[in-house]
């Protein structure tokens, strides 16, 4: 079965002002859509057809050389829009909510120069 192109969960005007109708249009219905499109082409009649994406990109040293690149560049793009238009919302953002430590607690200061 091809991977096809997951509906926004919220109409393509819902983010604005922050991302405009016609910009989430193009990437969501032109930039996301060729992702699919090139990956379905890809692997269309192989025996990585129809695998759910996150065991194709699992398995991504499986696939033939010649398709490597474009399976893990088209399937890792179809794989990122499909989580990045769930992820955001309408009325979404605001500041975060817990807490966590701070580069230099983390890693330490970096040197000066």
């Amino acid at each position: 079965m091809p991977y096809e192109l997951p509906p926004l969960p919220y109409d393509y005007n819902a983010l604005e002002p922050t991302i405009d109708e016609q910009t989430m249009r193009i990437h969501h219905g032109k930039h996301h859509q060729a992702y699919v499109d090139n990956l379905n082409k890809a692997i269309e009649g192989t025996e990585f057809d129809g695998r759910p994406i996150e065991a194709l990109l699992g398995a991504l040293l499986d696939i033939a050389d010649d398709k490597q690149t474009v399976v893990r560049n088209n399937g890792g793009g179809h794989a990122n829009h499909s989580l990045f238009w769930q992820i955001m919302k309408p009325g979404g953002g605001g500041e975060p909510t817990a807490t966590s430590p701070t580069r230099s607690t983390t890693f330490g200061t970096a040197p000066t120069r």
